[in-house]
């Protein structure tokens, strides 16, 4: 699963401490499988108590939960990073007997549900750190592309969703944009009606024709993405960070019609783009150091709209 980063001008806690948070995520997922993993298979051998499980996996939750004041004198304001691992591991990944009641049996039903569960998880860290919350807007929690490339990614790719960044005293809104350990990717989805054809061109906008022959007119997405390809090329080359840059057009519903795209510019539509998401499971690299540092540099840009926790106004 692909770690979210940074949606739009959320708060993040990757902001913060980038290496902290990447490596603790995959840490938090192993640990989390293997804890409903074994539920999962108790459940399916009969054997399996609810109020017991739950009394083991939350019984320290209440004592966490009363130590936040502690946690807020002892957090090292200056610096900004959160290292109190416990507190919000509790606080985030807290399994009480209603949550573990729904946990399915065995492996096979496991999978999916814990893909969701993870990607709710992942949702909490994109918009919130343990002092400060930003508002997720329902377009977001339905926006089945952002769950598509966060659920069907590896661990060790970083996606900033249509991320905000300060650049040169400018707020601009950028495309999707996708670390990989060997490359970046930016990304437009263009969602049209089922099996239309978009007509691609160099001007401003392309024409969507449908099965049943209507025409609509759509911004010429090449537009945008040379736009964060150009910003996302200016900060690295500042921070002396050498990582291809690449452009992509996306369509999982649409056919695209563009024999001859921009330079640097690659089409995936409707026969395409599944075989692009199933290269990119294929992809083992580990995650690299000129990766981590491209996305500190991206993530100390980015824009956060957010509110003091209750908690924490006092």
């Amino acid at each position: 699963m692909a770690q979210i980063i940074k949606i739009q001008d959320c708060i993040s806690r990757y902001e913060q401490d980038p290496y902290h948070y990447m490596n603790q995520f995959i840490r938090l997922k192993k640990q989390r499988w293997q804890s409903m993993t074994a539920i999962a298979e108790e459940k399916e051998a009969g054997r399996f108590q609810i109020a017991a499980a739950a009394r083991e996996e939350t019984g320290g939750t209440k004592k966490k939960k009363f130590s936040l004041k502690r946690k807020k004198e002892a957090s090292d304001m200056n610096s900004g990073r959160e290292v109190d691992d416990q507190w919000f591991n509790g606080l985030e990944a807290e399994m009480d007997g209603s949550f573990i009641a729904k946990i399915p049996a065995g492996k096979k039903e496991l999978a999916p549900f814990f893909k969701e569960y993870l990607y709710q998880f992942q949702l909490k860290w994109a918009s919130s750190t343990i002092s400060d919350i930003s508002s997720l807007s329902r377009e977001i929690h339905n926006d089945k592309i952002l769950q598509i490339l966060a659920q069907q990614l590896p661990d060790s790719y970083f996606l900033m969703y249509k991320p905000v960044l300060q650049v040169n005293q400018a707020t601009v809104e950028l495309s999707i944009i996708l670390l990989t350990p060997l490359e970046i990717y930016c990304i437009i989805f263009l969602e049209g009606d089922k099996e239309s054809t978009f007509s691609g061109s160099k001007n401003r906008f392309w024409k969507e024709k449908t099965v049943r022959g209507r025409e609509t007119s759509v911004l010429n997405p090449s537009t945008e993405l040379i736009r964060t390809g150009s910003v996302l090329s200016g900060l690295l080359k500042g921070a002396d960070i050498d990582l291809p840059i690449r452009k992509a057009i996306f369509s999982r519903t649409s056919y695209i019609d563009y024999p001859e795209p921009p330079y640097g510019i690659d089409i995936y539509d409707r026969r395409e783009w599944r075989n692009w998401i199933a290269r990119q499971q294929k992809n083992i690299a580990p995650i690299k150091n000129r990766q981590l540092k491209a996305a500190k540099i991206l993530l100390a840009h980015g824009v956060s709209d957010s509110k003091r926790r209750k908690e924490w106004l006092d």
